[in-house]
């Protein structure tokens, strides 16, 4: 199975180039800047256009989620929010928190208890995860200076037994693919942190 990988798009997704052989679109949030309506009926549009079949979860910029039902506005794909769907044999399960950062939405305090409610909420037997954030020490390095990965992320990625991709974004500088103890882990942020698109979604075999 071809997978393809992107995030934080922020509005310049029609500069991007899906694969056409794509099988599993995964979007791990940011797809706008403002949070608007009209920024994700615009994705959707586009997301009509691309091959495959499409999960999208949501990211901090991507505030309208947090007072809407992401089924009302994705038409053209399956919008995960601490929910899981199947795909040929494969669990997947999306969540768009993050610990704190300004006050941008689906924020919860670094290291506190609703957070780690949160992370114990991803069923055991998941075998690909979209967060927008990522685990701590895993392609989180803000601009080659911090590290700035959830702790608690990486803590419950560790004891998921099945686990094979994780997909995330939100730290653009960090972007890239490692293959680590049996788990792909993909950072897929399109834009850099000028929110210029300079990268390409990442496709792996799965």
């Amino acid at each position: 199975m071809k997978i393809t990988c992107l995030s934080d798009t922020h509005g310049r997704h029609e500069e991007v180039l899906v694969p056409e052989d794509t099988d599993l679109l995964l979007f791990a949030g940011d797809a706008g800047t403002w949070g608007t309506e009209k920024e994700m009926y615009a994705f959707n549009n586009w997301l009509g256009k691309q091959p495959g079949h499409k999960i999208v979860i949501a990211g901090n910029h991507d505030r309208c989620f947090e007072g809407l039902r992401g089924e009302s506005l994705f038409t053209n794909a399956t919008y995960l929010q601490d929910t899981f769907t199947g795909f040929d044999g494969l669990k997947i399960y999306g969540s768009p928190w993050q610990p704190e950062f300004r006050n941008w939405a689906f924020n919860l305090p670094r290291d506190g208890e609703e957070l780690k409610r949160k992370w114990d909420n991803i069923p055991n037997d998941v075998d690909v995860l979209i967060t927008h954030g990522p685990p701590q020490g895993t392609l989180d390095q803000f601009e080659c200076r911090e590290y700035v990965g959830d702790r608690l992320l990486r803590n419950r990625i560790a004891a998921l037994p099945n686990l094979k991709l994780h997909v995330f974004g939100h730290i653009h500088s960090a972007y890239g693919h490692v293959y680590r103890n049996g788990v792909h882990s993909v950072n897929a942020c399109i834009c850099n942190e000028a929110y210029y698109p300079a990268n390409q979604p990442i496709t792996l075999e799965l």
